[in-house]
């Protein structure tokens, strides 16, 4: 994000005309001509020439940096490898539109009655890239391959016991069937795989060299890795031997149709990534709440949900906050579906939860948070023996939303008697702050995580041991862990909701609304939607 004020970005973009953006963009590449392309950097570069309109068989989208790798889920990821790495990859599940598991290349699976061991059946049929037919063999390899501490995978901790179960084993019996065998039941093993950060993706082994040496991505999604220009771009290709799934897409499950070339262009500014929109050298990019584009029927916004909390916290340790009715005060004292709704202009609506709206595990149990009552609040003050002291709130101006958001909740506060004084730092600053839980009150803000109980893990603990937590509750905590391996959503959607129950009388934090998924799309797209984990699909969308 910039830091840039909404009146400072319209003014740039006033003063920019399109030739200067132009200018602007002509570094970044466009080569005709593809290049084979390894992690190494071998490959010949291409020589810089300007960026052209896109053609109508190729969809441009804009990336703020290029990815450093094209290995899924490598330690050297960023967001960029795994947006780019989403169209080119699959694992044997996948993660739908609310977050809930569903089929892949596994068409199903089992799970045996101590919820130890998975039994995947592979769906018949599919082809890698380079023409082969997966087997259960390649899946095998493939966890291999990333569970071999030299390849650097990022998320090993989720499988060899450091963060979760155990993988003791992998089989192949047959073909067409895997059995992944753990040390205990795990309810986030089938969540895991499908970890956008880190997928376990299933590759052909022809994508390492005789070596081991990673080459690039041979996978089974419906876009094959075809040329990376480093600092450029990276382009994609439809896979013509790709089989769609009949189920109805949603997320990175269900059915995926490549209509279009897609290459991912690097532009690192937003108001040039703007500039390129309008003048049709890129049909898409990420929107943040700083970017006010005019309006035009050559481009709109696609706006949804997301699943990142935006949080106020509250040090419960501080010698004024340390009293629960000091902070249910400030829970009451505030109308928080109003402020969600104007830091957000509308785009989305009051969360109070940990359990964003969009999951399938949140309930109406969840979706119920405080209700504003200043004469509450003024009976909790009174018998909290509050006598106006200062309580400073904490924020920065890198992240508008944050800062906006505690600009709204001091001015409510201080109208309800509470004395707050708003305390604006660099955004390092911040962080170093809430690392070592050095604040009264602070705008924050959380990424989302692909099930609640993770984020719920994160703010759950003892702040002796670990600063970073927010609620110290040890029944609370005792409570998380009792659904560790409990498979059933139907049990772990009634724990998460008692989760909230008592979140919300303790307040330790205020949970306001789940920051929404921004894109400004090119009116030549048809089919972009948006997802609470933010990750861009252009799979099933067409151009004009």
């Amino acid at each position: 994000m910039t830091t840039t004020s909404r009146p400072g970005i319209r003014a740039r973009l006033r003063g920019a005309t399109l030739a200067a953006a132009a200018t602007t963009l002509a570094a970044l590449a466009l080569a005709g001509t593809a290049v084979a392309q390894t992690d190494a950097g071998q490959a010949q570069q291409a020589s810089p020439t300007p960026i052209t309109p896109a053609p109508h068989r190729e969809i441009r989208f804009a990336l703020s940096t290029d990815t450093p790798t094209s290995m899924p889920g490598s330690i050297l990821r960023n967001t960029a490898t795994d947006t780019i790495l989403a169209h080119v990859v699959e694992s044997l599940v996948a993660l739908r539109a609310d977050m809930s598991i569903g089929p892949m290349l596994a068409d199903s699976w089992d799970i045996s009655p101590d919820g130890k061991t998975y039994t995947f059946h592979l769906r018949h049929g599919v082809h890698f890239h380079n023409g082969k037919t997966v087997t259960a063999a390649d899946v095998k390899w493939s966890y291999e391959y990333f569970m071999n501490p030299k390849t650097g995978f990022y998320c090993r901790r989720a499988y060899d016991g450091h963060a979760g179960a155990k993988v003791l084993d992998v089989q192949a019996p047959d073909r067409n069937t895997v059995v992944f065998s753990l040390d205990k039941p795990s309810a986030l093993f089938l969540n895991h795989m499908t970890d956008p950060r880190c997928p376990m993706a299933v590759l052909s082994p022809e994508s390492v060299d005789a070596q081991g040496k990673w080459v690039h991505p041979i996978g089974t999604g419906p876009y094959r890795f075809s040329d990376w220009q480093p600092g450029q771009y990276v382009l994609l290709k439809p896979f013509e031997g790709y089989q769609p799934r009949k189920e109805e897409a949603s997320g990175l499950a269900g059915s995926k149709i490549a209509h279009a070339d897609v290459r991912f262009v690097v532009i690192p500014d937003e108001t040039s990534q703007l500039s390129a929109l309008m003048a049709g050298q890129i049909d898409a990019m990420n929107m943040s709440e700083q970017i006010v584009p005019p309006k035009d029927p050559g481009w709109h916004i696609v706006a949804g949900p997301g699943a990142d909390p935006a949080a106020l916290l509250i040090q419960n340790r501080d010698p004024l906050l340390s009293d629960v009715r000091m902070r249910r005060a400030i829970a009451l004292a505030a109308d928080l579906p109003g402020i969600a709704n104007a830091v957000t202009e509308g785009r989305t609506g009051y969360n109070p939860s940990l359990v964003p709206n969009a999951s399938a595990l949140a309930t109406d149990v969840t979706k119920a948070g405080y209700v504003q009552s200043l004469p509450e609040v003024k009976r909790l003050l009174k018998e909290a023996g509050y006598h106006g002291q200062t309580i400073t709130l904490e924020t920065n101006r890198r992240y508008s939303h944050m800062f906006t958001m505690a600009v709204y909740l001091q001015s409510l506060l201080s109208r309800a008697g509470i004395n707050v004084k708003l305390q604006v730092v660099e955004w390092g600053k911040q962080l170093a702050d809430y690392r070592a839980g050095r604040f009264q009150l602070m705008a924050f803000g959380y990424t989302a995580r692909t099930d609640p109980a993770l984020i719920f893990a994160d703010v759950l603990g003892d702040k002796s041991r670990n600063p970073l937590v927010q609620w110290e509750d040890p029944d609370a905590l005792a409570l998380l862990r009792s659904i560790s391996g409990e498979t059933n959503e139907a049990v772990r959607a009634k724990v998460l909701a008692e989760l909230h129950r008592r979140m919300l009388a303790d307040a330790p934090m205020l949970v306001l609304y789940d920051s929404p998924d921004l894109i400004l799309v090119s009116s030549r797209l048809h089919g972009v939607t948006t997802w609470p984990l933010r990750l861009k699909r252009f799979y099933n969308v067409t151009k004009d």
